[in-house]
């Protein structure tokens, strides 16, 4: 469970905040999204988001609206489930005796 939250978080991290990442200067990779005139990238990372910034202040968000939900969930899955998973593999390791020399286990 751990693993598959924190790919999930991971992953949608990882999509949201490569959006935008274009050998193309800003004003083609914002054209090629819709937005319209001059622009400059503004990045945060979390929440993730990626804009193309108008000088009148006019924002377009490149991240879908879908990845921040996922990353947070994710997140929010991954910690207790690595949590419960270590704290279960503690419990199960077997005791080791401190007065064998031999380092065997005993029973």
């Amino acid at each position: 469970m751990a693993v598959l939250a924190g790919a999930a978080a991971f992953g949608a991290y990882a999509y949201g905040v490569t959006r935008g990442f274009y050998i193309l200067d800003p004003d083609q990779m914002c054209a090629a999204a819709g937005a319209r005139g001059d622009h400059v990238i503004t990045r945060a990372t979390l929440p993730v988001s990626v804009q193309c910034v108008t000088w009148k202040g006019e924002g377009t968000e490149l991240v879908p609206g879908w990845v921040n939900p996922v990353v947070y969930g994710g997140l929010a899955l991954f910690v207790p489930a690595l949590g419960t998973a270590v704290s279960s593999g503690l419990r199960r390791r077997p005791a080791q005796s401190s007065g064998s020399s031999t380092g065997a286990i005993s029973s």
